[in-house]
């Protein structure tokens, strides 16, 4: 038979039989615990991963959608400004127009979030003034418009099934995004959240 290298001291030996992966009988002992305890790591992690999904709360799959639709905001307007004062300098957020706080219903509706500077965001309290005129000096005064009526947008309670079906579908689009790697027009920051917002399924219209 051809020479094979041993599972365990990567030794070259000449095997007698077909299947064997070791080249002498401590080896394969060894070998033989190594992969019963790889088959028990992973099935203690197929345990834990069942019992984390068991006690997640609907907070919790709310914060998992979130994390994937700020990072296709950060995709989506990666190599841009902040929305409210154009800097390009230091960390950058998924900025809410209207906050979470002030309208839940909005939370994950792409066209209420932009990219904006961690100061602007954070220490501004959203800076909404600048924000403002970020969105008509960046695009225009019909889009302003259009994110100001979002308000009007019939409030939304999700369940966790919207958000196990959501969720999945905004990480497709986050690999999407990421195998693009290249900077998108305005034209095309605006098409995608349109896009994106009806097939995430959360905001049809």
């Amino acid at each position: 038979m051809k020479q094979k290298i041993c599972k365990v001291c990567k030794a070259k030996f000449e095997p007698t039989q077909f299947a064997q992966s070791c080249c002498n009988i401590q080896c394969a002992i060894v070998h033989a615990k190594n992969l019963k305890l790889k088959k028990d790591s992973k099935q203690r992690f197929e345990e834990r991963k069942v019992l984390k999904e068991k006690i997640k709360t609907l907070s919790d799959y709310a914060n998992e959608l979130q994390k994937e639709i700020n990072l296709i905001v950060r995709l989506l307007d990666k190599g841009h400004g902040c929305i409210a004062t154009g800097t390009k300098k230091g960390q950058m957020h998924a900025g809410h127009y209207f906050s979470v706080g002030s309208n839940p219903t909005l939370r994950f509706n792409l066209f209420n979030i932009w990219l904006q500077s961690m100061h602007s965001n954070s220490w501004k309290s959203g800076d909404t003034l600048r924000y403002q005129q970020g969105l008509i000096n960046t695009f225009d005064k019909e889009t302003f418009d259009s994110v100001n009526l979002l308000v009007y947008i019939t409030p939304i309670r999700l369940r966790v099934e919207d958000y196990k079906n959501a969720t999945p579908i905004a990480r497709s689009m986050v690999k999407w995004l990421k195998l693009q790697d290249r900077e998108f027009t305005k034209e095309e920051r605006l098409f995608y959240r349109d896009k994106f917002n009806k097939e995430i399924g959360i905001y049809k219209n």
